[in-house]
């Protein structure tokens, strides 16, 4: 599947739109759901606390196993639900959480000097370190966690934004490994920095852009789902028509 055409603009505009309508994408998102103000909570205390400047590096990390918990919680509710893993990352002792988190956040604070090519590899090694030290805490999740501090280092990966960058082609061949992190990343990033350039300023992160393909993909597929299917009636009229101008 080609990237999305928004992956493909390099228009400041087009993407500021999609920006924007990240708030109608997830309240189609919570409609769905059982209670839709919890989503809306969740999501608005995930951005709320999230470091969306790109020249905003020094901020200081500060996951504990709480809030650790809470962006699982985040993650599991905007996206596909996985039985078992918000208890799994609940299991993590409070200091096998601030290790690995101190570790990761000593790898991203090393990126603020650093070339392009350098800080995504730092990320990709920061993402590897939750993943190997914290139960539940997959490449994915370490994403989620990583993006609410370091956005100019990592995106989030999640499924609808994966597939509007052209990464895969369906839900069903997505990968959540560091090597499609890695891959998903260094599009994302780019992306932003092609965006800050075009606009004379740092405006733009690597999450941010993966935030809007997220809005772009669900707003996508839910005018798909939406269409209605052309009756049999239709179809008998349109093959009529076909006939008398043939």
């Amino acid at each position: 599947m080609p990237p999305s055409k928004l992956m493909q603009s390099d228009k400041p505009l087009d993407w500021s739109a999609a920006q924007k309508s990240y708030k109608e994408a997830l309240g189609l998102i919570a409609g769905a759901k059982k209670n839709p103000a919890k989503l809306l909570s969740l999501d608005g205390w995930y951005l709320n606390g999230q470091v969306d400047k790109p020249g905003c590096k020094s901020m200081p990390y500060s996951t504990d196993k709480e809030e650790l918990c809470k962006i699982v919680e985040w993650k599991l509710t905007r996206g596909t639900f996985r039985p078992g893993l918000l208890q799994k990352a609940q299991s993590n002792s409070k200091k096998a959480v601030e290790s690995a988190c101190r570790e990761a956040e000593t790898l991203l604070q090393k990126a603020q000097t650093s070339a392009p090519d350098e800080v995504l590899d730092l990320a990709a090694q920061a993402v590897r370190v939750l993943d190997k030290n914290l139960s539940g805490v997959g490449p994915a999740t370490a994403t989620a966690v990583l993006a609410r501090q370091f956005p100019w280092a990592v995106a989030f990966m999640s499924d609808d934004a994966m597939l509007a960058s052209g990464l895969f082609g369906r839900t069903a061949d997505i990968k959540y490994d560091i090597k499609t992190f890695a891959n998903f990343n260094k599009l994302v990033q780019e992306k932003a920095s092609s965006l800050n350039r075009k606009l004379g300023k740092c405006t733009w992160t690597g999450d941010a852009v993966a935030r809007a393909l997220w809005a772009q993909h669900v707003l996508a597929s839910q005018s798909v789902l939406k269409r209605p299917a052309a009756s049999s009636n239709d179809s008998s009229a349109k093959r009529s028509r076909k006939k008398i101008g043939a």
